[in-house]
């Protein structure tokens, strides 16, 4: 029975990863354009401005997706969904007014003060954002990743070919001579922005479907209730975003003026190279977190929930190595300019910033247990406790090691909220992870990518050779242990 529930996860895992990988993998397609034609300062400014719209759509959604899944366990979802989408929509308004009338200041704080025209795009971005994340919420509650994941790659191709006409066709016609007066060859990578505002449009509209269940109108008591509850996710969400995001805005505020969008730019370029890392807990995300709600009302969650952090792990410490081991045939095909491998901590970032995202993973895992047990005040501490040590790492590290030190302090915030999560969970819900083997898994890929660059500087000739053996290796000791026997049990 478990092991059917177990393959029911990884069916819709598989399935929101085939749909939400293939999106990213389209999506990526275009780092390699923007690498080459916008110089690191440029993308150190795309870079800014998407940090800053993780924050301010954590605030526009205070906590209500999390909140429907919750609720909609004791309620009629229906009702649940009408109350929090009513609610979004008035304070999305609110917010709307409020980014507009103070665009000026916004341009100011993010040192261009004369592109108030990209604050405005971001605006509308982040209000139709915020009213499409409910309703594909209610896909992914209803079962429907199929749906779910053709809507997210038709918005990603939307805004592929605004990309492609704005960037490639339209200043390739004006050089053939064609009068295109809408075209600013100064707005540069504000076509960019507007892209990403005309996909966000279109997925809007497709998503007008799925607000049905908005007609059984908005219940004040129940509304109380999710506010309540969502209120701890309001500084989880901005406390995960600062983890996630603020090392690009100190970088900004702390590097100097001259260098500051060279190096994000360096920084944020060699961080999609976690993509598949990124993928891949994303997805998990998407299909775990109404599986998990679900899941607590059956029978022993509490061992399926350690099953699923078993075998989870080991996929990200593959998916670590795969990325790893296969970096030098990787990244020149998406990092296009030599002169971002130039830099002295380039080929350091990836790694670093690999195994903190798979503490990450692990981290969103655990979290589970506040989640169910109305704990989310503990949830919030954690949180605010990593935020803290985000900044002041990031504070201390950047005047002397400068990106290098960001994704230091990444990995060290990430593995110490894992620890923090996992100790407080044990005392209040307690599952049966099985530490040691997690723990072997991540020392074993850890020591085998370092075994795999030893060889691979001694005997650069062989380079392919080393990373086949290394995967071999690690599939090889899984496969010793995991392999199914008459007497298995899983070991708690």
């Amino acid at each position: 029975m478990k092991n059917r529930i177990l393959a029911k996860l990884a069916g819709e895992t598989a399935i929101y990863g085939i749909t939400h990988t293939l999106g990213r993998l389209i999506n990526f397609l275009l780092v390699p354009l923007y690498i080459k034609l916008f110089t690191p300062d440029d993308y150190g400014v795309i870079s800014t401005y998407y940090a800053v719209v993780g924050f301010a759509i954590v605030v526009l959604m205070y906590g209500m997706e999390t909140a429907f899944f919750n609720f909609s366990r004791e309620e009629k979802p229906e009702k649940v969904f009408a109350t929090a989408q009513i609610s979004l929509l008035v304070t999305t308004g609110v917010l709307m007014l409020v980014g507009l009338t103070c665009q000026q200041g916004i341009a100011n704080f993010l040192e261009h003060p004369n592109q108030t025209d990209y604050v405005r795009i971001f605006v509308f971005i982040l209000a139709l954002d915020a009213l499409s994340n409910l309703p594909l919420a209610w896909l992914r509650f209803k079962k429907m990743p199929i749906r779910f994941g053709l809507i997210r790659i038709t918005n990603i191709l939307v805004n592929i070919g605004f990309n492609l006409f704005f960037l490639l066709l339209v200043p390739w016609l004006v050089k053939k001579g064609y009068d295109l007066t809408f075209f600013d060859p100064e707005f540069g990578v504000g076509y960019i922005f507007l892209s990403n505002l005309f996909a966000s449009m279109v997925m809007f509209v497709m998503l007008l479907p799925y607000w049905k269940p908005i007609s059984e109108g908005f219940d004040g008591h129940l509304w109380k209730r999710m506010w309540k509850y969502g209120r701890p996710l309001v500084i989880i969400g901005l406390a995960g975003i600062v983890n996630e995001m603020i090392d690009r805005i100190l970088l900004l505020k702390m590097l100097p003026n001259e260098v500051a969008d060279f190096e994000i730019g360096v920084y944020s370029a060699f961080y999609k190279l976690s993509m598949f890392m990124t993928i891949f807990v994303q997805s998990f995300r998407f299909a775990a977190e109404p599986f998990f709600f679900e899941q607590s009302k059956g029978e022993d969650p509490k061992l399926i929930y350690a099953k699923v952090m078993h075998y989870f792990v080991i996929a990200l410490c593959l998916i670590f190595l795969v990325t790893l081991v296969f970096l030098k045939q990787i990244g020149p095909l998406i990092i296009t300019r030599e002169v971002y491998f130039r830099h002295p901590n380039a080929m350091m970032l990836t790694p670093i910033l690999l195994l903190a995202n798979l503490f990450l993973g692990v981290m969103y895992n655990l979290n589970i247990w506040y989640k169910l047990n109305d704990k989310m005040r503990i949830g919030m501490w954690i949180s605010i406790g990593g935020a803290l040590g985000t900044i002041a790492l990031n504070v201390a590290l950047i005047p002397v090691i400068g990106i290098l030190g960001s994704a230091i302090a990444t990995l060290v915030v990430y593995f110490g909220m894992a620890v923090a999560s996992y100790m407080l969970g044990q005392k209040h819900y307690a599952v049966p992870y099985n530490l040691k083997m997690i723990a072997f898994y991540i020392i074993l890929c850890q020591a085998l990518y370092w075994l795999y660059a030893f060889l691979n500087r001694i005997l650069s000739d062989y380079a392919l050779v080393w990373s086949a053996l290394t995967l071999i290796a690690f599939i090889a000791v899984v496969y010793m242990i995991e392999r199914p026997t008459k007497n298995r049990k899983f070991a708690a």
